[in-house]
């Protein structure tokens, strides 16, 4: 054996072992070590969730459970099991023993299987009838907290219901919201379809905070109030605005949503009801003022809609006060809204700070400088979309549709609270009537810093906005469309001082549409969509010219058609074969430049390593051979 050779066979066995021994040593010693090459870091946790783990205090349970046997006939599952799997073990690393994960397989009539249906896991059935559960219980020192089954739709927020899951356990004690609104939020009763559902927003609120629905015939808020929702205001009496008032005078956190048309109130009652002027004196003196007679329109965030226009015909347009507003229009300096994903609003209107009141006024949300303000009068009545956008004028500035208010306020009832409605009079055990001084007393000017979040929005809450509610074996599933829900928890929680969980929500998404594709899709659809419209309107100017020629016939009862008919028809019918042949061609275009996109993703995809490796490898032989030259 010569000496080449004996060094060359050591070689080997060395490099075979140290390649053995770095992965051995990687797997037991670098098993938490990740690097997450997505764009938006879709695999790290967020700095909330580190801070909510970091932070416990008490020991926290979390009981997973999966039925294996039973995910093996789910494969479209599995991946998401293993992804669950994994996320809970990173969190059981960084919480520094205070999170113990136990995986838990529940065969069919054991004990586990129990524990799991009196948890409350929903059992869904797969193959050849056995029962999937795939679902967590969290348990602290107090009430355990259920996600019945991990919903693949809702991927993107696993971080966030996990993190929240965790949160909720050990903080059992919520928040109170109270709402106070002139809207129906807990259903109302429409005529020909019943009694309606309350919104879906107030009721995923439930699941963080404790709401309550408060009456707005009171003159007082309730002192265990932490945070309050005005919603539509101008809707609301002056007993109620005054209770506002005095609230925010106190220091009251207070999240507002004046609205210049709600549709919603439209929708329900059939028009707008009578509105209160002193909800602009109650704004003003918070130093905000809203256009009430104008609403927002922006072509560039503008929601597409399909209509019938005059003709009867579908057509679809941007409707101007439908938006849709993504990251460009949040200020990316306030935590409230930097890491939203896109929010709906629905005929919002523009807020202005007011000049001469001493406040901070932060706009939060804007528009594009495209925006304009349109009538509302053009939009309450029977709005045509195309009509609206072909009158639109831009402003050219960006409007503020939501901004955080910070300040020491006086109040907008000088004079006093408002008369009450008479009531009976009621008799104390004493046989005393109330007096005046059982009442709070009247304040005039605030002592204590108020902070408010004003969005010029109500119909954002409502469900055809923001969320798609399916029934999955008796229970709602709740996927959201839009991050509207996102936006008013994240004011609660800013507004009730608990933000960890606002990092944690909207990570972005696992999504990754073909952006150039879609294009193309578009553009072709443009073409074929023209290429239909005309060929519609010829078949309509045809069918016109045919019923003309009918009626100039003295013998218009006749099936028979004239030569000039045959004509026109012959005439059509060539026409609609040439447009025909057109939309062909068209379709025809876009599935071919669809496919030569795709063949080339692919060559790029499945070549790009072994070509790269090779130039590598290329590159590698011509350094060695220039240095076995030089030797």
């Amino acid at each position: 054996m010569s000496y080449n050779k004996f060094t060359n066979k050591y070689s080997v066995l060395t490099i075979t072992s140290l390649f053995i021994g770095i992965n051995l040593l990687a797997a037991l010693a670098l098993s938490h070590v990740r690097i997450d090459l997505t764009e938006n870091k879709l695999n790290t946790l967020s700095k909330g969730t580190h801070n909510i783990l970091e932070s416990l205090e008490t020991p926290v349970t979390l009981k997973y459970y999966v039925a294996t046997e039973a995910m093996e006939a789910a494969p479209g599952l599995t991946g998401y099991a293993k992804q669950v799997e994994s996320l809970l073990d990173e969190y059981q690393l960084l919480s520094k023993g205070q999170l113990k994960v136990e995986k838990i397989n529940p065969l069919p009539f054991s004990e586990e299987e129990d524990d799991a249906v009196s948890a409350g896991l929903q059992g869904v059935l797969a193959g050849q009838g056995e029962t999937l559960y795939f679902g967590l219980v969290a348990q602290a020192n107090g009430p355990r907290q259920v996600i019945s089954f991990f919903q693949p739709e809702r991927e993107q927020f696993l971080e966030y219901d996990l993190s929240q899951l965790i949160y909720n356990v050990t903080h059992p004690e919520k928040k109170i919201v109270g709402v106070l609104s002139s809207l129906p939020l807990q259903g109302s009763f429409i005529p020909g379809q019943g009694m309606g559902s309350p919104v879906m927003l107030f009721e995923q609120l439930r699941s963080q905070f404790s709401v309550k629905h408060l009456p707005t015939s009171d003159l007082t808020i309730p002192k265990d109030i932490d945070i309050l929702m005005v919603v539509n205001p101008h809707g609301l009496g002056e007993q109620a605005l005054y209770a506002v008032d005095q609230y925010v005078l106190q220091g009251g956190q207070t999240m507002v949503f004046a609205d210049p048309l709600s549709e919603d109130e439209s929708q329900s009652f059939g028009q707008p009801n009578t509105e209160t002027p002193a909800a602009d004196d109650l704004l003003a003196q918070w130093g905000v003022r809203l256009r009430k007679d104008k609403l927002v329109g922006d072509p560039n965030l503008a929601l597409q809609v399909s209509y019938r226009d005059a003709f009867n015909r579908m057509q679809t347009v941007r409707y101007l006060p439908w938006l849709s507003l993504g990251k460009q229009q949040y200020n990316t300096d306030e935590i409230l809204v930097n890491q939203l994903g896109n929010i709906n609003l629905a005929s919002a209107g523009s807020i202005e700070q007011v000049e001469g009141i001493s406040s901070t006024f932060v706009p939060l949300i804007t528009s594009t400088s495209k925006a304009g303000l349109i009538e509302k009068a053009q939009v309450a009545s029977n709005v045509d979309p195309g009509r609206l956008l072909t009158q639109f004028k831009p402003s050219n500035n960006p409007l503020v549709l939501a901004a955080r208010v910070k300040g020491t306020f006086n109040t907008a009832f000088p004079d006093g609270p408002p008369e009450e409605p008479k009531k009976e009079t009621e008799t104390a055990p004493d046989g005393e009537t109330d007096s005046e001084e059982l009442k709070p007393k009247h304040i005039s000017q605030g002592t204590q810093l108020a902070n408010l979040i004003i969005i010029a929005d109500s119909d954002l809450l409502q469900d055809r906005f923001w969320v798609q509610v399916n029934n999955f074996f008796g229970q709602q599933l709740v996927v959201p469309k839009a991050a509207n829900l996102d936006l008013v928890t994240n004011a609660l929680e800013i507004l009730g001082g608990s933000p960890d969980l606002i990092s944690v929500r909207s990570r972005g998404t696992y999504n990754r549409p073909f952006e150039l594709v879609a294009e193309i899709q578009q553009n072709a659809e443009m073409q074929y969509r023209a290429k239909e419209q005309a060929l519609r309107q010829k078949l309509e100017e045809t069918e016109q010219k045919l019923n003309e020629l009918q009626h100039q016939r003295q013998d218009a009862s006749s099936a028979q058609l004239t030569a000039e008919q045959q004509q026109e028809v012959d005439k059509f019918v060539q026409e609609k074969v040439n447009t025909r042949k057109k939309l062909r061609d068209v379709r025809y275009d876009l599935r071919a430049d669809i496919d030569d996109l795709e063949k080339t993703l692919k060559i790029v995809n499945i070549g790009l390593v072994p070509f790269m490796i090779f130039v590598g490898a290329f590159i590698g032989w011509v350094i060695r051979r220039q240095r076995e030259r030089e030797f």
